[in-house]
């Protein structure tokens, strides 16, 4: 009988995104005045084929551009109030509410643009937290509720290198392409699924992730993220987590549809044991503290000795709307231990050793308005890194365009990022990258997007001064899709 009723609500909500597709592209001059509830409660007591074909004949056919206006004011209304860091940017990305082929089965979910959002590795990099909070807070998705979600990303990656056996695009691994000039490969870049359960103030999260291109000594199956968190941000601006997510600190958000820039590369910080985070969230302030655990994390995350919980963060973030169509965005970040603090490079999950805290500063902002978006942002360690007797930092410098092509929305990106970790004129100096990319979203649920990359400089962050070759220069281009539900 559940079995039933789901097949139903699975056929109504397919019926409703082909016939809304096909209205959109005129295939259709007019659709029906809908009443979703209504449908909802007809699945419960007849067939699903019945109910689609009482959707067209027992209503009044209404002009479809003037409904669609009304969905549109209404996602609008929605969209203003679903805002984080930086509202203008949240709001140029036209986040709805509830979409009409959303799911719904008694407590089960699904609501495909909190999905999207949550699953989205290029944007709101270090803040998913806050993302949920928010989504709360505006209703996007539903106290009491179990919601479930997916992403699968699949990309084709061609590679030239001018230099046997050295690629240095900074989205491949130590075992990618090891030998040749020249190399092509097909990659799952995660299928992940997830799951947030809402109660009164309490949110838990967990997600799956299978990867290709897992790091070395790294599982290709991994719980990534798992956390309880505290809050209700229409009761007070606070809130309290603690479980295994991103650290709050830096930005790192990429443009391009897919490679992911020096910032992220070098300063992501990810831990492999539970963390403890407080927040103080608003429209337009963020102020988060982590306490880390000291044990070498999966990425980035390190510190002298292995046990306790002497590691930390800070992260600051506040808009400024500067017009009533521009906003600027500025943030700074501070994180206590990182892995640049060994004489032996160890970027994949080993201890190194001769460790001492090595600690990381973060700068950055972005200027909005409703189709483009300039962001800047600066890393730096404190301390030289024992490994290349030099300081680590990295800058990324990038810009997108939000437009469409045959009415699909379309995004066009560049972005130049650039780490530098040695002393000028040696081989392990820098190393930078050079991404234009386009990205459409032919339906719903799908995104297709495009790269060509240049790479200048070969410098691994396993043993750099071994490895190190200033003299490679690489071009790349990748293709692939994004499905969400």
């Amino acid at each position: 009988m559940y079995i039933k009723k789901l097949t139903s609500f699975c056929l109504i909500s397919l019926a409703l995104s082909v016939s809304t597709a096909n209205a959109e592209n005129n295939l259709i001059p007019s659709w029906p005045k809908l009443n979703i509830d209504h449908i909802h409660n007809q699945a419960k007591t007849m067939p699903a084929e019945q109910v689609i074909r009482e959707l067209v004949a027992e209503e009044e056919p209404m002009d479809f551009a003037a409904q669609s206006e009304q969905y549109s004011q209404e996602g609008t209304i929605k969209a203003e109030t679903y805002t984080t860091n930086n509202s203008f940017q949240e709001n140029n990305q036209k986040i709805v509410g509830k979409n009409y082929n959303d799911l719904e089965f008694g407590i089960l979910k699904t609501n495909h643009t909190y999905s999207t959002d949550i699953f989205d590795r290029q944007d709101n990099v270090t803040n998913k937290a806050v993302r949920t909070l928010k989504a709360r807070k505006d209703k996007i998705i539903d106290d009491k509720s179990l919601y479930i979600g997916g992403r699968l990303t699949a990309t084709h990656m061609n590679e030239w290198t001018d230099t046997n056996g050295k690629f240095p695009i900074i989205s491949r691994l130590p075992n990618q392409h090891t030998s040749g000039k020249y190399g092509n490969e097909d990659i799952i870049n995660d299928a992940s699924i997830n799951a947030t359960a809402t109660f009164k103030y309490l949110t838990l999260f967990a997600q799956g992730e299978y990867t290709e291109i897992e790091y070395p000594g790294q599982d290709e199956k991994q719980f990534r993220k798992y956390y309880a968190m505290l809050g209700d941000l229409n009761k007070a601006p606070i809130y309290a987590l603690i479980g295994k997510k991103s650290v709050a600190f830096g930005n790192f958000d990429s443009y391009a549809p897919f490679t992911h820039n020096h910032s992220s590369h070098y300063f992501w910080a990810q831990p492999e044991d539970p963390l403890l985070e407080v927040g103080y969230v608003t429209d337009d302030i963020n102020v988060i503290a982590s306490l880390l655990p000291n044990s070498r994390g999966l990425r980035v995350l390190s510190a002298p000795e292995e046990n306790g919980y002497e590691n930390f963060a800070l992260s600051y973030r506040q808009d400024f709307g500067l017009d009533e169509d521009t906003n600027l965005q500025v943030g700074a970040g501070f994180l206590r231990g990182s892995i640049y603090n060994s004489a032996i490079a160890h970027h994949p999950p080993t201890n190194g050793s001769d460790r001492n805290w090595s600690s990381v500063w973060n700068i950055h902002s972005t200027l909005s308005q409703e189709k483009w978006d300039l962001m800047g942002e600066y890393t730096q360690t404190t301390n030289t890194w024992p490994a290349t007797d030099h300081k680590v930092s990295s800058l990324t410098l990038q810009a997108r365009y939000k437009d469409s092509i045959l009415d699909k929305p379309t995004t066009y990106s560049v972005m130049f990022s650039k780490g530098v970790q040695g002393d000028s004129g040696t081989e392990w100096e820098q190393m930078s990258q050079f991404v234009a990319g386009i990205e459409i979203k032919p339906l719903p649920h799908l995104e297709i997007g495009a790269e060509y990359l240049f790479n200048d400089g070969f410098v691994p962050l396993i043993l750099p001064k071994i490895t190190g070759d200033q003299s490679v220069q690489a071009h790349s281009a990748i293709v692939g899709i994004q499905l969400t539900f």
